[in-house]
């Protein structure tokens, strides 16, 4: 009885196998009878190249900083006696900003005046004693040696007192360095001295600047750095500047370029800005990025002439997020879809095409 099961069991998958096969051969021969997608129900958007300009910028941070800058100090030690100005005042130049105390240089202007009145004395008498001596010495009354004396004293005592008369001329000049005045028109940045205080040679009382503002911004040296002179700068899409200069000596490792500013920057001194410094411009025919076709034997633009799409080689000379500057320029839409859309098109002999007027982005 099992063997008959067994029988029955074999007849049964060879039943079912012959009647898959049969199936799987009608599913074939269906297959192959089917007709072929219809070409016009694919559908493409079409876009002219447009003339354009088309910039490169690389972003960087920049610090707000003054244009020129200065720390005052005092040649000579003296107690700080008053301070004029305060903190962000405008001043003038020549605008007498702190006052030292000069009642040790008064008192040794003094000293020396009444040296001076002293010495030019003495240099009188010496000159009288020397012209008598030279009137004795004419008639024989007085031995050369003592007119030369009376001559030698004569040049030591005029020597002395005109070297004091100097060194009173050289104390008034040093006097002025105890008025500390503005050096050119500007604002007062910090004071870092106050009355009383000592003012010690070198020391910085106050700083000032001239108010005006310029950018600094650091990057990486490389051979062949995309950062040059006169290259402008923009911030907040706004030309504000150019690169006035690239400075000859880096700093933690980093050069250091500065930007003069054409534009009013209203930032704090000290604060940073992110800027964008155009390193390429070229004007010529721009495409959506998106209507490239890549293959390996170069990159291409699917033309769309007279009905139908064929490709064109081309090279790309710029490239942003969006738009791609392309030669040569082709005259007439081109195709804007994905690669794999782009490279079917070849294959299709109606397609429907929708005019984009915007195809291309002015960023």
């Amino acid at each position: 009885m099992s063997k008959i099961k067994i029988i029955l069991s074999v007849v049964v998958v060879i039943g079912i196998l012959i009647s898959a096969k049969g199936l799987l051969q009608k599913r074939k021969t269906e297959i192959a009878n089917e007709s072929l997608p219809n070409a016009a129900s694919l559908t493409v958007t079409v876009v002219n190249p447009k003339e354009k300009v088309m910039q490169n910028r690389v972003s960087y941070l920049a610090q707000v900083v003054s244009d020129k800058s200065i720390k005052l100090s005092t040649k000579l030690a003296g107690y700080v006696e008053e301070v004029l100005v305060e903190e962000a005042q405008k001043v003038k130049k020549g605008e007498t900003l702190v006052r030292i105390d000069n009642t040790e240089l008064l008192s040794s202007l003094e000293a020396l005046k009444v040296t001076l009145l002293t010495q030019i004395a003495d240099a009188k008498i010496a000159k009288n004693i020397y012209m008598r001596n030279k009137k004795l010495y004419k008639v024989g009354g007085l031995a050369k040696e003592k007119l030369e004396i009376s001559s030698v004293t004569l040049q030591m005592k005029n020597a002395l007192y005109k070297s004091t008369e100097e060194k009173i001329v050289q104390l008034k000049h040093q006097s002025t360095y105890l008025n500390i005045v503005a050096p050119f028109d500007g604002e007062i940045d910090s004071i870092s001295l106050h009355k009383g205080d000592l003012a010690v040679a070198g020391k910085a009382i106050l700083s000032m600047s001239n108010g005006q503002k310029k950018l600094l911004f650091s990057y990486a040296s490389q051979p062949n750095s995309v950062i040059k002179k006169e290259q402008d700068i923009f911030i907040n899409e706004k030309q504000v500047g150019y690169i006035k200069s690239i400075y000859p000596t880096a700093q933690n490792g980093l050069v250091r370029a500065e930007i003069s500013l054409s534009k009013v920057v209203t930032l704090p001194i000290g604060s940073f800005v992110n800027i964008e410094v155009l390193t390429k411009e070229l004007k010529g025919c721009v495409v959506p990025n998106d209507t490239l076709l890549h293959k390996k034997e170069g990159t291409f633009v699917m033309r769309y002439v007279e009905g139908k799409f064929t490709t064109m080689r081309v090279d790309v000379q710029m490239q942003d997020g969006y738009n791609v500057l392309i030669s040569p320029c082709p005259t007439s839409s081109v195709a804007k879809a994905s690669e794999v859309k782009l490279a079917q098109l070849t294959a299709y002999k109606n397609v429907q095409t929708v005019k984009e007027l915007k195809g291309v982005r002015d960023e």
